[in-house]
């Protein structure tokens, strides 16, 4: 018997990994298998990022580049997902007329059926996830309606049968939506309010990771650590949560990511030095160094209360690493409020940065904002802060030559005979070794310290 292939491309967060995990659980329920090449395919699917234009505009420079694959294939159905999807509905359709399916963020679940009834004399279908009383940004075509998880304060996955094994470093939503409203940021806007999933789920779902082979699991959310704030049946908060997942059986490693620097109680930086299993790294979006920028941004918090979180975290967990986001040519941005920037990043010392140009975004506040940067200042800006931080992490990294780390290898390095992994601090971490360690936990030596990685030598201690 024939057996339908799919295909799944993957851009943005996280949360966009996890999506298509779960995607791939459902098809694979329906019968279908995951096809390695996109030719082979029956059915390619696209999830999307939507947060910068940068990001949506490559998405739909991917989509043409498929487009020979639908004349070759008339019968292949493509279909696009993710926040990208629910901001232009209707216009996706317009700029790339060879779609079948446009799924807004809530309805993945929906998709193994409605791809059951897809022909190719279907009219395409868009599945939005708005409730019906929201105004669409862009009008949104063929609409089919839903019960949608925002119109609850919270939302349940179905997590039916699993595959028998998964990744060694596993994904694991915890919420989704945002309730923040940066001025310069569209998801709340495309996912909603904050909307929690019941502790109960959520620590099923890990400990069945953990039996699938996981050794790591990151839980995911806009907005993490504001956990089960809005849920109407209240339950564990994000601290308790953290410690039911890390006194599961067998998980070796812990981690959670984007936290908000408002939402963060001295009870949750405690845990950093008490949790066995969560890793030392934080990703801790910064944004701007600027108070000026920051209120204008509506990050509501100020730089001192920054560092002084620093301050918290480090002196809970001397060796935590940071990791932040970076924003430059902001509405409004001076050459001051630049240095100030800077002068953060000089501060604080982070390991990595995720560093942007500003970009307007529909439906944002500061897309209204008058005193928009030119983009050759933008430009000059945002190189001017990758190549400051470039220096400190490549510092960090030499540092740490004859340290011995904990690695968690996850697969075969660029090298012939090289593995990969991450050490406890995320650093990447290649070295030399037997294809059998790959899952396991090693010891390494640093040997060498290079701008987006380290390389080492396999030590004699056990792997675990």
């Amino acid at each position: 018997m024939y057996s339908r292939k799919l295909h799944i491309t993957t851009f943005g967060c996280q949360m966009n990994v996890y999506d298509s995990g779960r995607l791939s659980e459902l098809m694979r329920l329906k019968g279908w298998t995951m096809a390695k090449n996109q030719s082979d395919a029956d059915f390619i699917f696209v999830n999307t990022c939507s947060i910068r234009e940068k990001a949506a505009r490559r998405v739909i420079g991917h989509l043409h580049k498929l487009k020979a694959m639908k004349y070759k294939n008339p019968n292949l159905i493509f279909g696009v997902g993710g926040c990208v999807a629910e901001q232009e509905g209707q216009n996706l359709l317009t700029e790339v007329p060879w779609l079948n399916l446009v799924v807004g963020p809530g309805r993945l679940d929906e998709i193994p059926d409605v791809v059951d009834a897809l022909t190719a004399s279907m009219p395409a279908v868009i599945l939005s996830g708005r409730r019906p009383d929201e105004s669409p940004s862009t009008p949104l075509g063929p609409v089919i309606p839903m019960a949608s998880p925002k119109a609850s304060p919270d939302f349940s996955v179905d997590n039916a049968a699993a595959s028998e094994t998964g990744p060694i470093s596993a994904f694991l939503t915890i919420m989704q939506g945002c309730d923040n409203y940066c001025a310069y940021c569209v998801v709340p806007y495309l996912r909603g309010p904050e909307t929690s999933r019941p502790h109960d789920e959520v620590v099923a779902e890990a400990a069945g990771l953990i039996a699938r082979g996981a050794r790591e699991i990151t839980l995911l959310g806009q907005n993490v650590n504001s956990y089960s704030r809005t849920s109407s049946r209240r339950g564990l908060d994000f601290v308790k949560l953290l410690q039911e997942v890390d006194s599961l059986a067998g998980l070796s490693r812990l981690r959670f990511t984007t936290s908000h620097p408002k939402d963060f109680p001295p009870e949750l930086v405690e845990l950093f030095g008490c949790l066995t299993t969560l890793c030392e790294h934080l990703h801790l979006p910064l944004q701007a160094g600027s108070d000026k920028i920051l209120s204008a941004m509506g990050r509501r918090y100020n730089r001192q209360r920054y560092l002084n979180l620093v301050d918290e975290l480090r002196r809970a967990c001397p060796d935590l690493a940071l990791s932040t986001d970076i924003i430059v040519g902001f509405p409004g941005e001076t050459e001051s409020d630049f240095q100030c920037t800077m002068e953060m990043l000089d501060l604080v010392r982070f390991d990595s940065i995720y560093s942007f140009k500003y970009s307007d975004r529909p439906m944002t506040a500061a897309m209204r904002l008058p005193d928009k940067i030119d983009e050759d200042i933008k430009a000059r800006r945002l190189n001017d802060v990758q190549q400051f931080q470039k220096t400190v992490t490549v510092a960090k990294h030499r540092s740490m030559v004859g340290r011995r780390l904990e690695v968690l290898v996850e697969g075969f390095g660029r090298r012939n005979g090289q593995l990969t992994g991450r050490s406890r601090d995320l650093k990447p971490v290649n070295f030399d070794g037997p294809p059998e360690l790959i899952g396991r936990l090693v010891t390494v030596e640093v040997t060498e310290g290079f701008p987006a990685s380290l390389l080492g030598v396999l030590q004699d201690d056990p792997p675990r």
